[in-house]
């Protein structure tokens, strides 16, 4: 009885403190910055800057790691919104049909289905290799991630169920109950997978295989971790057929980076064009009158 009393006192101690960081309103414009949004933002700075770097010591060439980058964020953020009306939030979806644009949230599993046709486009506009591209934007993955998750965490809007784990987040909402913070959670895996590719990456590997990596480690944190979310009663996730939405998403998840895997391991490495050879740059036009001097000035004299 004793060393339960004592456990349970000690993740008293330990627990989070409630705090709930707010919008910053600029003084004069009345424009208001959301710290989810900062944070997401300087995700997306550090993730880029760290798939152009990788991409580079890979051979990659910087303008393909950007352009690819540009396209799936310009196509995953807004669609991550829609979905998470569309999935999490419908009563939102039926708001912006009357006219109400109201913050529509952001679903991740919807951006990261966005972000996979955008990519599906961009290797046929541009005939790279999914493989290689791919593979350099999940190299970068868990750095943008660390922010996007540090985002979460300090707005609170991935409540969990009541508990007194010592990681719990203290009178949540301010309704004098600890609870699992989802957003927090994800934090720590973001940072145990920085370490990770980093160490890995400092040796050669395959192309394609932090494309198989990555999804495989998530995909199995995210299913477990959602067995600890709130129902939508508590400002959770709602459930269909007993399993949140990002459950069904990361089965999905784990069955293509399984995918993945298989295909690096039975090769060949893949190229990054998928026609062997970049494709030509237009030669600059030469006016009629310099084609005459040349002409001229190339003829020999006898």
């Amino acid at each position: 009885m004793f060393p339960a009393l004592a456990t349970s006192a000690l993740g008293t101690l330990l627990l989070i403190p409630w705090f709930k960081l707010e919008a910053w309103e600029i003084p004069g414009i009345g424009l208001k910055l959301q710290p989810f949004g900062l944070l997401v933002a300087v995700g997306i700075l550090v993730g880029s800057r760290v798939a152009e770097w990788h991409g580079e010591r890979r051979g990659v060439p910087r303008h393909i790691v950007a352009d690819f980058l540009l396209w799936t964020i310009i196509f995953g953020l807004p669609m991550g919104m829609l979905l998470n009306m569309i999935i999490y939030e419908p009563e939102k979806a039926a708001g912006w049909l009357r006219g109400d644009f109201s913050y529509p949230g952001m679903s991740s599993f919807g951006g990261f289905f966005a972000g996979t046709m955008a990519a599906l486009w961009f290797r046929h506009k541009k005939r790279v290799s999914l493989m290689v591209v791919g593979d350099i934007f999940c190299f970068a993955f868990p750095f943008a991630w660390l922010f996007g998750r540090t985002g979460c965490f300090v707005v609170h809007d991935h409540p969990g169920v009541v508990t007194d784990f010592f990681l719990a987040v203290e009178n949540y909402n301010g309704r004098g109950q600890p609870r699992h913070d989802l957003g927090l959670y994800e934090v720590f895996w973001s940072l145990a997978m920085m370490g990770l590719v980093l160490w890995l990456g400092s040796k050669p590997r395959p192309r394609g295989f932090f494309m198989a990596l990555v999804p495989i480690c998530y995909a199995p944190i995210r299913f477990s971790l959602d067995y600890l979310r709130e129902v939508p009663t508590f400002g959770g996730d709602v459930r269909y057929g007993g399993f949140t939405p990002g459950q069904y998403w990361a089965v999905v998840m784990l069955f293509a980076g399984i995918m993945v895997a298989l295909k690096v391991k039975s090769g060949p490495e893949p190229e990054l064009y998928l026609d062997g050879a970049p494709p030509e740059e237009p030669k600059p036009a030469t006016s009629d009158k310099a084609k005459k001097s040349k002409g001229k000035g190339g003829k020999r004299k006898r």
